[in-house]
């Protein structure tokens, strides 16, 4: 008997140690989650007070098919996600082709590649805030020593939104460069040592055998990469703000602006969930995309 208690006791030991995080899963992830999704389907100004007002997919309807700024947001968005994905891509890679040949002290070299992703983008945002200082910026300051006009890097439209589209290549090129290059040293060595007897070239066995090998490593740093992209928030927010105008706010920023300037918690949790759905579509295309490689 007293050993059959003990068993019994015995199962629901993972429970007492697994409990803890579940709790705090609960309450800091899926509770917030269900609370915005049922605000995204009503009206709740925090100015006018009140309760909440059902409204169904009204919330929805309007960015969708009626409000002008949320196209030029989602564009905006695309603009910086694409751009910022396939240059941090190319980069990352040939980076990572770099560090995979044998190098002297490429420790030292990957410690130093890996400081940027270190860093948290509100710090990253300052550095680069400093440097495009019009006044005492480091940018300018080397413009000048050319003989070239000072530029307003976070003041022009023109200029904002390249400008912090280096900010983040910046910060997350080293992401995609140690994520490739941990992928390049995990490939089977027997088809290169064949290509190098049959003579080819290096191109050919970049083509024809590292990047087909490599193409599962690639597709998960691009989904990772490209929801990530879409969520920034941070960096924007310490460099622009948005601005000028709205030539830097992507939609993460004007769901912010939505819901703690304008006060309409309803819309901004409905524009929320709209890049919420934006993101599992794409997600879904690369699990398919994979699926679709393996079989």
């Amino acid at each position: 008997m007293g050993l059959s208690k003990t068993l019994r006791r015995g199962k629901f030991i993972p429970f007492i140690f697994i409990g803890p995080a579940v709790i705090i899963l609960l309450l800091l992830v899926i509770f917030p989650m269900v609370y915005s999704l049922g605000i995204s389907f009503c009206e709740w100004n925090l100015i006018k007070g009140g309760n909440w007002k059902f409204v169904g997919l009204q919330n929805y309807a309007y960015f969708l098919f009626k409000d002008p700024y949320f196209r030029i947001s989602l564009k905006v968005t695309l603009v910086f996600v694409s751009a910022v994905v396939s240059i941090e891509l190319i980069l990352g890679l040939s980076i990572a082709l770099l560090m995979n040949r044998p190098l002297q002290r490429v420790g030292f070299y990957r410690t130093a590649l890996v400081i940027p992703s270190t860093m948290t983008p509100v710090v990253v945002g300052i550095i680069w805030r400093l440097l495009y200082n019009p006044e005492l910026g480091t940018l300018n300051y080397f413009l000048q020593l050319f003989g070239l006009p000072p530029l307003n890097w976070l003041g022009e439209p023109s200029l904002a939104l390249p400008s912090v589209i280096v900010a983040d290549i910046w910060e997350w090129t080293p992401f995609m460069a140690l994520v490739l290059l941990a992928g390049l040293q995990s490939l089977p060595r027997d088809p290169f040592e064949a290509a190098l007897v049959d003579g080819a070239s290096g191109w050919q066995v970049f083509r024809h055998i590292t990047l087909p090998l490599l193409q599962p490593t690639l597709i998960v740093a691009l989904l990772l990469r490209l929801m990530d992209a879409f969520k920034t928030f941070d960096l924007i927010f310490v460099l622009t703000k948005g601005g000028p105008g709205m030539s830097t706010e992507v939609l993460s920023y004007y769901a912010y602006r939505y819901g703690f300037k304008f006060f309409h918690i309803g819309q901004a949790s409905s524009l929320s969930y709209i890049l919420v759905i934006i993101l599992v579509a794409i997600a879904q295309i690369f699990v398919k995309y994979i699926k679709t490689g393996e079989e």
